[in-house]
């Protein structure tokens, strides 16, 4: 490959399997599908919107989706026929930081130069030009700026939500004003609602967990805090290509933990990262079923469905404990 800008490369995390919505998914739609498999507004499905919103910025060549094997009936009834070597299954769901490293080294792999996007595949964007022009900004800053640091996407939160990471901002990352990228003093995870309140009012941000980072940056900072889930997936990218792949692939995932990537990884080390405020975008995080409901109420979206059952689903989900 030339040398000059790097390329951004982008990873759709599709491996969750949506425990929290499957009864409100099978009451209003009839299926047990994942969320990120489903329609809950028009014809495409959450991780059709992701894919078609990351597209915007990075060609589908270089977009990897990373799904579990279970899913794999789903994924491609979803998603048809993609790039060869773009569509990438485990073995076993294992959270998402081995979620990420998978498609992460298989970029590596390819591309030791990248740039790399992550993009989970369940969240609500609307613009989704205005938030994906913030995923180009933030993939100009670390091209020309600090290429070791990895850039979060946050937004300003419309209520003081518990069940979200919460970003405090710091001190501008630059001292000349060109950029609106800031330093990061602290996450916070699923604060009391008491506390949700205070950071609000402090002007701390919502953790959309849309990142970007040079793709050699991101895993070193995972063996920094991490190393030894690095070494597993050093097994997976020597065994990338060859004829033991696929049995390497099924014994390291045998072996690993499960580990959530933001806690794990990113509230440990904050002086490594930086956020990058996104104004006037509508994000939400469609893990719970009330927010679901009050994003398509909000925006006045009707659907069939969701008008003939999500009123009475919401009247008794929440002595069910669905809610």
């Amino acid at each position: 490959m030339a040398c000059g800008k790097p390329l951004l490369w982008g990873i759709v995390l599709a491996g969750g399997e949506g425990e929290r919505l499957r009864g409100f998914i099978r009451e209003i739609l009839g299926t047990d599908r994942p969320k990120q498999f489903c329609a809950f507004c028009g014809q495409r499905t959450m991780i059709e919107h992701t894919l078609r919103r990351a597209e915007r910025l990075i060609p589908p060549a270089r977009l990897l989706v990373v799904a579990t094997a279970s899913h794999r009936q789903h994924v491609f009834s979803c998603l048809g026929i993609r790039p060869p070597g773009t569509v990438l299954f485990q073995p076993a769901g294992r959270d998402t930081c081995p979620g990420i490293l998978l498609p992460l080294v298989h970029i590596l792999h390819r591309d030791p130069s990248a740039l790399v996007a992550i993009f989970p595949s369940d969240h609500f964007i609307q613009p989704g030009s205005r938030f994906m022009g913030a995923v180009a900004e933030a993939a100009d800053y670390l091209t020309n700026h600090e290429a070791e640091s990895a850039v979060i996407l946050g937004v300003k939160p419309t209520d003081a939500e518990t069940d979200y990471g919460w970003i405090e901002p710091g001190a501008p990352a630059t001292q000349d004003g060109r950029s609106s990228i800031k330093r990061i003093n602290r996450f916070i995870e699923k604060p009391s609602r008491e506390r949700a309140d205070t950071l609000m009012a402090e002007g701390c941000l919502w953790n959309t967990m849309v990142l970007v980072a040079r793709a050699v940056s991101l895993l070193n900072l995972v063996r920094a805090v991490e190393p030894e889930q690095t070494a597993y997936f050093s097994m997976i990218r020597a065994a990338i290509g060859t004829i033991c792949e696929s049995e390497v692939l099924n014994q390291v995932y045998q072996m690993m933990p499960s580990m959530n990537f933001s806690s794990a990884i990113l509230a440990r080390c904050p002086d490594k990262l930086l956020v990058l405020p996104i104004r006037k975008v509508l994000w939400s995080d469609w893990g719970r079923a009330e927010r679901i409901l009050a994003t398509l109420t909000q925006l006045r979206i009707q659907t069939p469905v969701l008008a003939r059952e999500g009123a009475r689903f919401k009247a008794t989900a929440s002595t069910a404990g669905i809610l």
